[in-house]
């Protein structure tokens, strides 16, 4: 009896192997990949440190801050990250910060890199300044106007001295005027590893310890219409809607990628340099925990269309933490 349930496993085994040997060559998948919780709203440091820990156990060691053991290495990677990009546990990570700290960090641990972001342009935003920004002066070289986002540029995140940091916002939609808009003024950043068409698999830092923040989203391509950012209307063409896991979104609202970091690791001997940088004014943070805008009478954001591919499920349901 053992012995037919074992043929049976193996039939089963072979059928699956099978069929995933007819698919075409998936995307290389960054494996061992940290899955790190964030303190407070350090969503985006933390993220960083994803990648950036995935970066030092495959050819870049110094990018890891030395710990006790691995673990306390990590924490103490993603605190000189959060001192870095001038982070804040009450408000986030101004987006102007982004690149440049992300840079500054990667060549004080003496390597070379770039760090380009592309997607919504916060430089265009007119965001109600309470009070000034101590740091203005020093992101002002930062603020270029980015590329467009397009879904094919995280591809690139198949090669391994490449990474990708999804730069994502909470929004509801109005159908009648065809608009994106806040559903808080806030927004939130995850570390990507790996996507395929219709499958984008993350690791979030919103999580607990004792929970994995590994996650499948769906993603749906907009082809028209606008986020409506204070005194800029910003097309979404290109951008995409995330549906599938959880994201801890609001209620009646759906999450919308605004754009991505891509950190392309050097030689050593080569120089940090940063390509592009995402700019904003002290309104804009990643991560930071402010009030909630007043929310529009306006239908859920549409709901993204494909699932996950049975392959891709199977895949991660073997190999996933």
């Amino acid at each position: 009896m053992r012995s037919a349930r074992l043929n049976l496993v193996g039939v089963l085994l072979g059928i699956c192997l099978a069929g995933l040997l007819a698919l075409p060559a998936r995307a290389r998948e960054k494996m061992g990949m940290p899955d790190l919780a964030q303190e407070e709203q350090t969503c985006l440091p933390t993220s960083t440190a994803n990648l950036i820990v995935w970066f030092g156990l495959h050819g870049y060691p110094k990018l890891i801050v030395n710990g006790d053991n691995a673990d306390d290495g990590y924490i103490h990677t993603v605190h000189r990250i959060i001192s870095d990009t001038d982070a804040s546990y009450q408000e986030g990570t101004r987006p102007a910060a982004i690149c440049y700290g992300i840079s500054k960090y990667i060549h004080d641990a003496g390597y070379g890199c770039d760090v380009e972001y592309r997607g919504v342009d916060w430089n265009m935003a007119k965001y109600p300044q309470v009070v000034d920004d101590p740091l203005a002066d020093k992101y002002k070289d930062y603020q270029k106007t980015p590329a467009p986002f397009t879904r094919d540029w995280l591809k690139d995140n198949d090669d391994p001295n490449k990474g990708f940091i999804l730069l994502l916002a909470y929004v509801t939609f109005d159908r009648n005027s065809n608009s994106f808009h806040d559903a808080i003024n806030a927004g939130h950043a995850v570390t990507l590893v790996n996507v395929e068409p219709d499958m984008i698999l993350i690791h979030d830092p919103a999580h607990y310890e004792d929970e994995p923040g590994r996650k499948i989203l769906t993603p749906e391509l907009l082809t028209g219409g606008t986020f409506q950012l204070p005194g800029y209307a910003a097309p979404v063409d290109g951008l995409m809607l995330l549906s599938g896991t959880i994201l801890d979104t609001p209620p009646g609202a759906g999450v919308m990628l605004t754009g991505a970091v891509c950190v392309t690791m050097h030689p050593a001997s080569e120089n940090s340099t940063v390509v592009a940088s995402v700019g904003g004014s002290p309104g804009a943070t990643i991560g930071g925990k402010t009030s909630p805008a007043t929310s529009p009478s306006s239908p859920t954001t549409p709901a993204a269309s494909p699932s996950a591919g049975w392959a891709m499920w199977l895949f991660n349901l073997i190999f996933s933490k």
